[in-house]
């Protein structure tokens, strides 16, 4: 069995029941993060393949980022399915044109021989609409991480395959044309959802409510704490570190990374653009911390050059996070400039709830002084209310007595 994937027995009764669901039509199965969609998703994938006797070349499992695309292949791969039965949607749709349009792609005019996928797409639908009569070139197709999909994709999926089940968290939402939950229920011909994943049985209780002050809607929140299910067994809070400077801030993270490490946990780092992926690997090798970087290769084909089966740290981009699960997560480099190509602020803190619920059992974020984006207000009001801790190095250096104090039941451990 891979790291993160349970066995099928241990799934829970909920989690049974959304796997072993009936293709008679179309499944929308909705979950808050940490609920176990990954999980279910991958089982379902075997379920039906082996329940329906459906060969690899008949379905698909898509995804949105090749990084995820990755993590879910590692567990995949345990169960006996070949590479190519997941992929993301676009992929799917390049090698759909290729066989059955032309073999010569659109391209982006004035770039440098970029692939227009907006043309692909629209040229995958046209295809699929005009056949007569219709065909179904897929038995199933799951669909991983669904409000990040547009009406479009959604569209092609329902004309492409006999059967969809989509997986989806509106809360999750960090693509701007993903759709909403009432587009995706029409596309797919549906009333309303089929399942709801309520437990959050990944993250701790800590974890949970720290990431609740980056929901907007007071109901989900309330729905969202009301479906914990894990019990916290190391009292040790979120913790918030305000960096002098740069070099701090790279210190303070290295120093984190060994704490962690000697705990034998799963590290991941997870920052907001894929150049700050590079720049921090590159700052913890200097601090003699080993670190893979969670990127796709620069050009298709190319072998990746990470695994998700192994425990070393990984560090990826918000938008290549998604699904990924570690025990301990680190979001460096809260500051305004980090978060400046993220125009909209509900947006920021959604990338945030991503990055936060991607732990377990403990998340570490740092700043630096002067530099916090604006969502850096929830931070301080999360340890007005007790759930974060905020360490300033101001305080460490004898210079100011303001500061979050930690609660009686956490172990500082620096």
């Amino acid at each position: 069995m891979s790291i993160w994937l349970l066995p099928r027995g241990d799934l829970t009764p909920d989690q049974t029941r959304a796997v072993e669901m009936a293709p008679d039509r179309h499944r929308v199965i909705l979950g808050v993060a940490g609920s176990g969609k990954t999980q279910v998703l991958v089982h379902r994938a075997a379920y039906l393949a082996e329940t329906y006797n459906i060969p690899p070349e008949r379905f698909r499992v898509f995804v949105f980022t090749n990084v995820v695309k990755e993590y879910i292949r590692s567990g995949i791969q345990f169960l006996g399915f070949p590479d190519e039965t997941v992929s993301t949607f676009d992929h799917w749709c390049r090698l759909f044109h290729e066989q059955e349009i032309s073999k010569r792609l659109p391209r982006i005019e004035l770039s440098k021989g970029e692939l227009d996928f907006k043309k692909i797409r629209l040229a995958v639908l046209r295809r699929l609409k005009s056949v007569r009569p219709p065909k179904k070139y897929l038995d199933f197709i799951l669909v991983d991480e669904g409000q990040d999909l547009s009406t479009q994709a959604f569209e092609i999926m329902t004309l492409a395959a006999n059967h969809v089940t989509v997986f989806a968290d509106p809360m999750q939402q960090i693509f701007e044309d993903g759709a909403g939950e009432n587009e995706i229920l029409q596309m797919m011909g549906l009333q309303r959802e089929n399942a709801i994943l309520l437990g959050a049985y990944r993250n701790s209780p800590y974890v949970a409510e720290l990431a609740a002050h980056f929901i907007d809607s007071d109901v989900r929140k309330k729905q969202y704490l009301s479906t914990l299910a894990v019990r916290q067994t190391a009292k040790e809070r979120p913790l918030c570190y305000i960096a002098s400077d740069h070099d701090d801030a790279m210190d303070h993270l290295a120093e984190v990374i060994r704490q962690r490490k000697l705990l034998n946990e799963r590290v991941g780092i997870i920052v907001s653009q894929k150049k700050k992926v590079h720049g921090i690997a590159s700052a913890m090798k200097e601090r003699g911390i080993d670190i893979e970087m969670a990127i796709p290769p620069q050009k298709p084909g190319m072998p990746v050059s990470f695994d998700f089966n192994n425990d070393r740290v990984k560090i990826a981009t918000y938008h290549s996070a998604k699904e990924l699960t570690f025990d301990s997560v680190l979001l460096p480099k809260i500051t305004e400039e980090a978060f400046k190509t993220i125009s909209r602020e509900a947006l920021r803190k959604r990338m945030l709830f991503v990055g936060i619920t991607r732990a377990t059992q403990w998340v570490y974020l740092n700043t630096v002084r002067g530099k916090e984006a604006d969502t850096f207000d929830l931070l301080r009001e999360a340890a007005a209310a007790g759930h974060l801790i905020i360490q300033d190095r101001r305080v460490a250096a004898g210079i100011s007595k303001k500061v979050t104090r930690p609660s009686d039941d956490y172990d500082m451990p620096f």
